[in-house]
């Protein structure tokens, strides 16, 4: 199982609370059983609050299982509550990386299907949060694939969303598909098991005119596990392309 997607958080030093507190609920996250670790966490949070280590958990959790259901009210409400969790912990320590971290995934999320101006607007805080992790957590493949998708997609924005959003700010920020490629392999050589790498990776290259490694790339991501609906709709996209190039 991917590292992106099965989370270990048996590296978190906790506080005020015992080790063993945490060891069935850092089970279930390490196995993906999200469902089974709201209630104690909720627990732990009303027992303990204010505690960085259970926010964080409950934040994770929630938004993973917001990319489980096919329900959009569920959905919304785990992405929501993810944010809300995360803000919590932000309120109380800025600096750690974790925080930064769910920061960058529950904000990003939260805007992904706004307007092209909010997302605009709201990318220079993602990228703020998302660097602050990478520079602590210099080991962790999700930021680098957070930062390969947020230069691809601001790559990749058309010429009248710039011309507007030039017009909106003074300085809009700018990505690049050689930052998306040098993200993204950071993100692969760290774990080469995520078909969501292969999948931003494959696109980038067919932007910087490099088919063949998109070929190579998409050739290995229909054999890898895709846990949530996101990972789903980019099987089928490479699928897609694939039989395209067979035509």
């Amino acid at each position: 199982m991917s590292k992106i997607t099965k989370l270990v958080f048996l590296f978190f030093i906790i506080y005020p609370l015992h080790a063993q507190d945490f060891s069935e609920i850092d089970i279930n996250l390490d196995n993906l059983s999200f469902q089974q670790t709201i209630i104690p966490l909720q627990r732990l949070n009303n027992t303990f609050p204010k505690n960085i280590e259970v926010l964080v958990r409950l934040s994770a959790a929630h938004h993973f299982l917001s990319e489980e259901t096919n329900d959009k009210k569920v959905e919304k409400l785990n992405m929501d509550k993810a944010l809300s969790y995360i803000v919590e912990a932000m309120s109380i320590d800025s600096t750690n990386a974790e925080v930064h971290k769910w920061y960058a995934v529950s904000y990003g999320k939260s805007v992904e299907n706004q307007s092209i101006r909010k997302q605009i607007e709201s990318s220079k805080i993602i990228q703020f949060h998302c660097l602050q992790a990478i520079e602590k957590l210099p080991n962790d493949p999700f930021c680098y694939n957070i930062m390969g998708q947020w230069h691809y997609r601001l790559a990749d924005i058309s010429p009248l969303s710039r011309s507007l959003a030039t017009i909106i700010f003074e300085e809009p920020p700018k990505g690049s598909f050689e930052m998306a490629e040098y993200f993204l392999n950071k993100s692969l050589e760290l774990e080469p098991d995520y078909i969501g790498t292969y999948y931003w990776l494959g696109k980038t290259y067919n932007k910087l005119d490099r088919p063949d490694k998109t070929l190579s790339l998409f050739k290995i991501a229909i054999d890898l596990p895709r846990p949530y609906k996101r990972e789903e709709l980019m099987y089928k996209d490479i699928v897609k392309q694939l039989k395209k190039n067979k035509s």
